[in-house]
């Protein structure tokens, strides 16, 4: 028997502050309502249930990623407020996107995933591996005697931002290359009104315009980066082998370079920020835990992977669904948007008992989906393990006793999709 959505529990959507700053008890509420679906206004219908997440991410047909329509992504938020003149005369002056891996479907999406997998492989983040090292070393060097830091503005940011802007070949300017990259992905995923389309479209405007020469001159002259890579890799048969069946060698376009890289961007820097900051965060307020990892570092990837499925550094993404459509009995009409909570799923009590506990044990902690999961599981997937890993191998071999400054606990910010901090301050002893 189907339903209509039900509205989210105690009135309580995505876009509400409370939910934003610690959504658990949100995440609780509506995997304890037995509910396949819930109505979250102007984000349209929310789904949380591990099962039901996993599903819907290979219906590629009714539940299409290509939410920002034929156009291509316009990086000015998914806000329903229309944009004013000046959002608009902006935009029109930015180069265009065109829909590219997690806002495109198959089989084109399979076509650019093939390049993007291949271009930024399991073997060529090996590589970078000592380079990843050296950097966290040098950040260390840089604070160890003061005994504390922002340790967003000392380490976990800036330590993305260089191994994405060397591993893409863009070296330069890594505070401006954040503020490109967190204005990006706010374009891309985040609710948003006309003054902040401005200041996103203006930076989004600067990284497409600095991008293109850098696309055209790795046409003419190949280098060994990834951004190169991606400029000059074509389907080859064992790709369609891997990837199923292909129309054929082809570069990408511009517009699907643009969009590719404005995703990879964010996806390997500011996602892996949060999730560098959230694991510390629970290591702090589970000393017994920092202990065993200092002791027993090969259990790291294991406590990133339940940081990853406790505290998803980014919440959620959107499908549009195409035609009506059932989730668990739940009706939701066609053309829907339909945020997909990678977070909700890492609560699903069904497969993971207490999930608001912090457990780098859980025997099934790998099922966790804030990786993505499907077609579009995250092609930065191995970058992000990498400099997540060796930045707490580095982190817990250099300095002892890492606690918050003064005692203070760290404000959340009310962010959404991403799971964010406003700060945090640290204190430590060297070593």
């Amino acid at each position: 028997m189907s339903a209509d959505a039900q509205a989210a529990p105690d009135g309580l959507t995505p876009l509400n502050p409370e939910v934003q700053r610690c959504p658990y008890d949100w995440y609780e509420a509506m995997h304890s309502s037995g509910d396949g679906a819930f109505d979250a206004g102007p984000l349209g219908y929310v789904i949380a249930g591990h099962a039901e997440i996993s599903k819907i991410t290979f219906d590629t047909t009714g539940f299409s990623s290509e939410f920002y329509g034929p156009q291509g992504p316009q990086l000015a938020g998914v806000s329903p407020e229309p944009w004013s003149p000046e959002v608009q005369a902006l935009w029109d002056t930015i180069p265009k996107l065109k829909n590219a891996l997690f806002s495109c479907d198959p089989p084109t999406q399979t076509r650019q995933k093939a390049i993007a997998v291949k271009s930024m492989n399991i073997a060529r983040v090996r590589k970078l591996e000592p380079t990843i090292r050296a950097e966290a070393e040098a950040l260390i060097d840089e604070v160890i005697d003061a005994g504390r830091c922002d340790f967003f503005e000392a380490y976990a940011e800036p330590l993305p931002v260089i191994m994405v802007a060397q591993m893409l070949g863009m070296d330069g300017d890594r505070v401006l290359f954040k503020k490109w990259s967190d204005d990006i992905a706010d374009g891309y995923l985040t609710p948003m009104d006309n003054p902040r389309r401005l200041e996103v479209l203006t930076s989004a405007k600067a990284f497409l315009e600095d991008l293109l020469p850098r696309i055209e001159a790795r046409r003419v002259t190949p280098t060994g980066d990834l951004l190169s890579a991606l400029v000059n890799s074509t389907i080859d048969e064992e790709d369609e082998a891997k990837f199923g069946e292909l129309s054929g060698p082809r570069h990408l376009t511009d517009g699907e370079l643009l969009c590719a890289v404005s995703q990879l961007l964010p996806a390997g820097n500011h996602t892996t920020t949060n999730l560098i900051a959230n694991l510390l965060i629970e290591l702090i307020e589970h000393p017994e835990v920092m202990a065993e990892l200092r002791a027993n570092p090969e259990l790291i990837p294991n406590a990133i992977d339940e940081s990853m499925r406790k505290d998803a550094p980014l919440r959620a993404t959107y499908r549009v669904c195409t035609k009506d459509a059932e989730v668990s009995g739940t009706k939701i009409p066609a053309g829907s948007l339909v945020p997909m909570m990678w977070g909700g799923a890492g609560h699903d009590p069904e497969l993971f008992p207490e999930p608001q506990k912090f457990d780098i044990h859980r025997e099934n902690v790998k099922k966790h989906l804030s990786f993505g999961y499907g077609p579009h599981v995250c092609v930065g997937m191995p970058l992000a393990r990498a400099v997540s890993r060796i930045s707490f191998e580095v982190l817990l071999e250099r300095v002892d006793n890492i606690r918050f400054a003064g005692g203070v606990s760290p404000t959340r910010a009310a962010q959404f999709p991403f799971s964010a901090y406003e700060g945090l301050q640290i204190e430590f002893d060297k070593k």
